[in-house]
């Protein structure tokens, strides 16, 4: 039984022609003149283009593999014996009655309508036409929004003066939308990467635009590398390439100047870097946040292998940092190489039992269990 569906899927706009071999995903019948609508056909032709969800910029993409556990399998189980957290009276345990709000945070707690929040949206383009729709819906419902990577980098308008972000539009945009209807629960979350901690993100948005809640970023459940999007016109490759990015191919190559002007190249992608995690450098990195103004600080980390979740609870508990995000694979992302999002990482469910078995041993040692949140 093959779990994974190599070589057609919608994210790709692949197919295959007929039936394909379970192993490869490739047709049974393999045909001479084929016109190739799977992926090995269309990467033939289109090349790295067919890494990525496409078409990029409109969609959000979710990975298809099957995994042989996932939420689907659980059903929430009750009783017509007793109640949780009501009186067991007729009259009292109602629907009405339930309550599903809850708080976070160890000093500086914020309260939430219900336990939940947004995936990062950070700098991709369909993150950024959508931030209002859910920022407001965010904002009334009571629940956390989170700003994800690369926001200040990637805006074309941010003045950035000594290799450190003065002022950044669109961060601004983005935070003002939330509290203009904010209503009292929930929160928004600023997310910090590599290239975000050098352009000086974590200070200009506490300091300066008065973000209490910001979010250190290990990695996610999508892929096991940085971030990554497509640029389209090369001015705005060199541009971020100038504030620090990784941009493939190389925009101030004379080389590749001349393959843009001839429509050769058409787009370029922007990479990010993956960060070192060290416990010292995390520490200092907390204390940092704390000592700016952050009241909050939380931990995101992907769907890596049980030591790095162990690690990551260890970490968090230590510093008590006041939430710990993990996110389990298949990943969702604006733009992921696609192989990466259905191949890698702890799958969720898997990966949950993991942090609870985590989180239990530091309650059997009486040492502090951070809040967490399961995402992928």
């Amino acid at each position: 039984m093959s779990l994974s569906n190599p070589n057609r899927s919608p994210a790709t706009l692949t197919k295959n022609r007929v039936k394909a071999s379970p192993g490869s995903g490739i047709c049974v019948t393999c045909l001479d003149s084929c016109p190739g609508p799977c992926e090995i056909g269309r990467s033939a032709i289109r090349g790295r283009e067919m890494l990525y969800p496409q078409p990029f910029g409109n969609i959000t993409a979710g990975a298809d593999k099957d995994y042989p556990v996932d939420f689907s399998h659980f059903n929430v189980q009750g009783t017509c014996v007793g109640a949780v957290g009501i009186k067991a009276d007729s009259d009292a345990a109602v629907f009405p009655a339930v309550d599903v709000s809850a708080e976070i945070g160890v000093k500086e707690k914020v309260k939430l309508s219900f336990p939940a929040f947004t995936g990062a949206l950070g700098s991709t383009e369909i993150a950024r036409v959508h931030w209002e729709s859910m920022a407001i819906g965010a904002a009334i419902s009571g629940i956390i929004i989170v700003c994800g990577e690369n926001v200040c980098g990637m805006d074309p308008h941010a003045d950035i003066k000594g290799g450190r972000i003065v002022r950044s539009p669109e961060m601004e945009r983005r935070i003002k939308t939330f509290r203009k209807w904010y209503q009292g629960k929930g929160d928004i979350i600023v997310q910090a990467n590599v290239e975000d901690g050098r352009l000086g993100v974590p200070e200009y948005v506490i300091e300066k635009l008065g973000i209490e809640f910001f979010e250190l970023k290990w990695g996610q459940g999508a892929k096991n590398i940085g971030g990554e999007v497509k640029l389209h016109t090369l001015e705005r490759a060199q541009l971020l390439q100038s504030r620090g990015y990784i941009v493939l191919p190389d925009p101030t190559d004379s080389a590749t100047e001349e393959r843009y002007l001839a429509k050769g190249i058409k787009e370029f992608e922007r990479h990010s870097r993956v960060g070192m995690v060290d416990e010292d450098d995390f520490h200092k990195t907390v204390e940092h946040l704390r000592n700016v103004g952050a009241k909050r600080v939380s931990l995101k980390t992907g769907a890596y292998r049980p030591v790095d979740l162990a690690r990551a609870v260890k970490f968090a508990s230590d510093a008590k940092i006041d939430l710990l995000t993990v996110d389990g694979a298949g990943g969702g992302t604006g733009m992921s190489p696609w192989r990466m999002m259905n191949e890698w990482g702890v799958p969720t469910v898997y990966l949950e039992c993991l942090l609870y078995e985590y989180l239990n041993h530091l309650k059997q040692q009486g040492r502090f269990v951070p809040d967490c949140a399961i995402a992928g």
